[in-house]
């Protein structure tokens, strides 16, 4: 069984030999006693070549890298060829100085980096005294010959200037080409979604689920039935006065990102400076200039969202420690207007017209009624609406329920510098969230969703002057998550039995499949049935980079571990679902087919996910950049903690009756061995290497799978689903721990 898909990506057009890939593997393990552990890369670099105004290289130059809001000093030199490189630099303004003996001192000002960022940045001293400094205020080109990609960049004025409703920031990964946004067209809505709480994207033609998002370098998880994108139950990604920028790598990016083949989005959140900096704000939308739609009622359905929060961030101590606190708070009411298809007066007193009639009666009665009969279940739908049309036997409930949304975010950040070669930063964030909504389709039905996410980093930068740093991260990132559905509270339905002792009411489904939440005559009633979901989802993050110079070369080598526990319940029917084949059969009380789980069992999910990679960039010349890196990854498969593994295998093309059971759900690990090697080329085709480059990029890349229970759940003998056929509503409820009916039959739920 193959465990990752794999994804070939070519931009432009770029070839390699099976030479060159020989020559980049053999390159990779000579450079692994250098290896600790991966990092995806959160911060900047800063690089250029010093030359004297003859053009010669200038050696042995000090090169000092300053930043404008914290202080903060590096230093390197300048080799036999003049270039230097200072490597993980955090997000914003520096100053940059160079010094030599004989030379007056160079200095830039102005120098914004941004996230991911491979910033140019040349000099040409001028002879005379250090004492007289030429000093040039200018940003770094926009434009250089590097192979690092910041064209996905969405920095701090567009994040908070750009109109965002509902103040969620990943909105403007569409700003970039190749994105789309398709969340209107998920599977139901807000708050009504078992499969997905956050923004869907799909980046570059792949997937929401093979999107990576990592915050401050580590990745930050949601959880849901089966797309594990960040975001709350507001369905925003709140934190807009937090984040400092984000970046947007859509392909072809190098060996020291992996896990996804889709998007790494790379968000780095704002720190403390030393200057106090610090917002508080409160927005308001309600529906006090809102139009009326068709379905409204006579006065626009009521609706209040309250945005609100602070953020401040400063120095504890000049220098050396900075602090940064964000909280930001969502309140929604939300009146939703419902058009409800429900029985309509006559069927609730029992009767059907002669068209609805199986046999149709011979003659029709002049009424054109025939008594079948009163369901006790009738109560699960609304009544409906006086003055609406009636289609024999339907009609319309028209409704506007109440919506209610709590989306609270939270994130700290403490940063210290020991010394200019050492520096330290942690991290929490956390939004926990919660909503109530009875859905689209049938008042009397609700759905009720909480998720908290959480993600905590800590991080330590060492310099080892003047050409090795490295930067170690360990990370944990948490997400629980809770989904539901029930007749709403305080409604008839609510009153009714279960279909399984002791459990709410589960799905009714009248006139459609026997299908989970299948498309009926009218709106379901009851429940969702994939209802008392939970997912509590754990990632530990082992990560470390180093980078080193020689001469032209860039090296960067490293080594990514995870560790992922995901403990949930993901069965359905837990609640059951009875479906009817027509009016007549519910009003009759026999269940076509009734689909239940009896033995909801929670199941323990483990993997570890590991890669290690080596690159390195070569600048060629001033208008040529090589970039060459070989990426390894794999896993240990997925593996269930107490040996509770069930699937399905295929012999000879045909499914087992049996399902296999063991500590793997997977017969065999393809994924211990996945080689990715990336290649990269930036050239500029004139002189002036600041106004036109070209890029061109060669990649593999895996989708290491890590959220397969909404499939794996699902199978006998430990999540069974039975169907029973042909069930007198008489016989209700069915006991879960009674043995299960001899006329059931096993459902194969998952795979």
């Amino acid at each position: 069984m193959q465990l990752t898909p794999l994804v070939l990506r070519l931009s432009l057009c770029s070839t390699l030999s099976s030479r060159a890939l020989s020559a980049l593997f053999l390159g990779f393990i000579c450079l692994a006693p250098y290896v600790s552990s991966l990092s995806g890369q959160v911060s900047a670099v800063v690089s250029g070549a010093v030359t004297d105004q003859s053009g010669a290289s200038v050696s042995a130059a000090t090169v000092t890298v300053k930043s404008a809001d914290t202080g903060a000093v590096r230093t390197t030199s300048t080799g036999d060829s003049g270039l230097y490189r200072v490597f993980s630099l955090p997000v914003g303004e520096y100053e940059i100085r160079v010094q030599k003996a004989g030379f007056s001192d160079g200095v830039r000002t102005g120098v914004h980096l941004a996230v991911n960022q491979s910033a140019v940045v040349d000099f040409s001293l001028q002879v005379g005294p250090s004492s007289h400094a030429v000093t040039v205020n200018a940003d770094a080109p926009v434009v250089s010959v590097t192979t690092q990609d910041i064209t996905g960049l969405v920095n701090d004025r567009q994040i908070r200037d750009l109109p965002l409703n509902g103040r969620s920031y990943d909105e403007l990964l569409t700003l970039n080409p190749g994105v789309v946004n398709f969340t209107a067209q998920k599977t139901g809505g807000i708050g009504v979604s078992n499969s997905t709480n956050g923004n869907n994207f799909a980046v570059s033609g792949n997937r929401p689920q093979q999107n990576l998002f990592l915050l401050n370098g580590v990745e930050f998880t949601g959880a849901a039935e089966n797309n594990m994108q960040p975001g709350g139950t507001s369905q925003e990604l709140l934190g807009v006065d937090a984040v400092r920028e984000f970046n947007v790598l859509r392909d072809s990016y190098s060996a020291e990102y992996g896990k996804r083949p889709g998007a790494q989005v790379l968000i780095v959140t704002q720190s403390g400076t030393n200057a106090f900096h610090g917002s508080l704000y409160e927005f308001l939308r309600n529906n006090a200039l809102d139009a009326r739609n068709f379905f409204d009622p006579a006065s626009v359905p009521g609706f209040q969202r309250n945005q609100f929060g602070a953020s401040l961030g400063g120095p504890i101590r000049k220098d050396k420690t900075f602090v940064f606190g964000n909280f930001e708070g969502l309140q929604q009411h939300l009146h939703q207007t419902g058009v409800d298809l429900v029985p309509d007066t006559n069927m609730r007193s029992g009767s059907l017209p002669c068209a609805l009639i199986s046999p149709a009666p011979n003659p029709c009665p002049a009424s054109g009624l025939v008594f079948v009969g009163v369901s006790p279940l009738i109560s699960a739908w609304p009544v409906p609406t006086p003055g609406t049309p009636d289609f024999g036997g339907i009609s319309e409930a028209l409704n506007s329920p109440l919506q209610t949304i709590r989306d609270d975010f939270g994130t700290f950040r403490l940063d210290h510098n020991f010394s200019q070669k050492d520096s330290l930063s942690g991290i929490y964030t956390i939004d926990d969230s919660a909503d109530f909504t009875p859905t689209n389709t049938n008042a009397y039905m609700a759905d009720v969703a909480t998720l908290r996410e959480q993600v905590l980093s800590l991080q330590e930068t060492r310099a080892f002057p003047p050409t090795v740093l490295d930067t170690a991260r360990v990370g944990f990132s948490r997400a629980g998550y809770f989904f539901t559905g029930e007749p709403t509270p305080g409604t008839p339905a609510a009153s009714l039995p279960g279909l399984l002792a002791g459990d709410p009411l589960g799905v009714l489904a009248v006139g459609g499949s026997a299908a989970s939440n299948p498309t009926a005559v009218f709106g379901n009633a009851g429940a969702n049935n994939g209802s008392n979901l939970r997912v509590a989802r754990n990632l530990f993050t082992y990560e470390d980079q180093v980078w080193f110079t020689k001469g032209r070369h860039q090296f960067s080598v490293g080594a990514w571990f995870q560790r992922v526990q995901s403990n949930e319940l993901l069965a359905l029917s837990q609640y059951g679902q009875a479906s009817f084949t027509s009016p007549q059969t519910f009003l009759q009380g026999t269940i076509a087919t009734l689909l239940f789980d009896p033995t909801p069992t929670p199941l323990g999910w483990r993997s570890w996910l590991g890669a290690i990679y080596a690159q390195d960039v070569i600048r060629l010349n001033s208008r040529l950049t090589l970039s060459l890196g070989f990426r390894d990854e794999f896993t240990n498969g997925w593996n269930e903690v107490h040996g509770r593994a069930s699937t399905y295998t295929f012999t000879n093309f045909i499914i087992s009756a049996q399902p296999t059971v063991g500590n793997s759900a997977f017969t065999q690990n393809n994924a211990k061995f996945l080689p990715q090697p990336r290649a990269g080329l930036a050239w500029s085709p004139f002189s002036n290497a600041n106004k036109t480059v070209i890029r061109v990029g060669f990649g593999m890349y895996n989708d290491l799978q890590d959220a397969l229970g909404y499939r794996t759940d699902q199978n006998a003998p430990f999540n069974p689903t039975y169907s029973l056929a042909s069930l007198p509503v008489s016989q209700l409820p069915v006991v879960p721990s009674a043995p299960v009916p001899a006329a059931a039959k096993l459902v194969p739920g998952g795979t």
